[in-house]
């Protein structure tokens, strides 16, 4: 059985309209099953619980199926800008990648507070912005009962098993990633179709200027597999 996993990163009330209407996007395709990672206080001005219609949807959105994971904190860093790679894979955004164990285990820990009392359960997996770790962060993780970690290449789930699984990202934030996000939307689909299964990590950024390509990479990458949450992955 070929599987995809839908992921839509970067959940925040502070791009609230544009959430939900990815969020649509998704559904025509995937139905519930996708994985959401909400960011529990965005840039320290979008903290989930203070936005009651925004709260509200989650649960809602929860209740109904849909996978929803912790996506660091504040999704906000600024000092990995002088590491390789963080030069490399973003710009500002590697919240995780330079942080001490201690650091890194408060921050996990105020953001996993927020969204239990939100969703009125823990949130179900743990997904660092542009999927960089330091090596605190990693022992940090280990005190918390996520069901998995999402790497940038793999997920580790709590029972031991890792799955290495490539993925299909699309960007936005410049000219040059968004030609890049035009031409990944046709090739990457095709270059991983022969794969068990494969991950399509969406930001709610795409929107508006990548929707024609997300909506295509959406229909072509759920054509003849089944839709699967971070959770199912591993199941047959």
């Amino acid at each position: 059985m070929k599987k995809i996993l839908v992921s839509l990163h970067d959940v925040t009330p502070v791009m609230f309209d544009r959430s939900r209407r990815m969020v649509d996007l998704i559904m025509k395709n995937t139905g519930t099953d996708f994985t959401m990672l909400v960011v529990p206080d965005y840039h320290s001005r979008g903290r989930i619980d203070k936005y009651s219609e925004f709260s509200s949807w989650l649960r809602e959105l929860n209740g109904s199926g849909v996978e929803i994971a912790q996506h660091g904190l504040y999704h906000l860093g600024g000092e990995e800008r002088f590491s390789l790679e963080g030069k490399l894979f973003t710009k500002g955004e590697g919240e995780f990648l330079l942080l001490a164990e201690d650091d890194a285990f408060k921050r996990i820990e105020e953001g996993y507070r927020i969204m239990s009392d939100v969703l009125g359960e823990p949130p179900s997996g743990f997904t660092a912005p542009a999927w960089l770790y330091s090596n605190g962060t990693r022992e940090a993780l280990k005190g918390f009962p996520f069901k998995w970690v999402e790497y940038r290449w793999a997920i580790e789930y709590a029972n031991g098993n890792r799955i290495s699984i490539p993925a299909v990202v699309f960007a936005s934030r410049t000219p040059w990633k968004r030609f890049c996000s035009f031409m990944w939307a046709s090739l990457g689909t095709a270059l991983f179709s022969g794969r068990k299964s494969f991950r399509l990590a969406l930001h709610v950024r795409d929107l508006p200027t990548l929707e024609r390509s997300v909506a295509r990479a959406l229909i072509r990458s759920t054509s003849g597999r089944t839709c699967v949450r971070c959770v199912d992955l591993t199941r047959d």
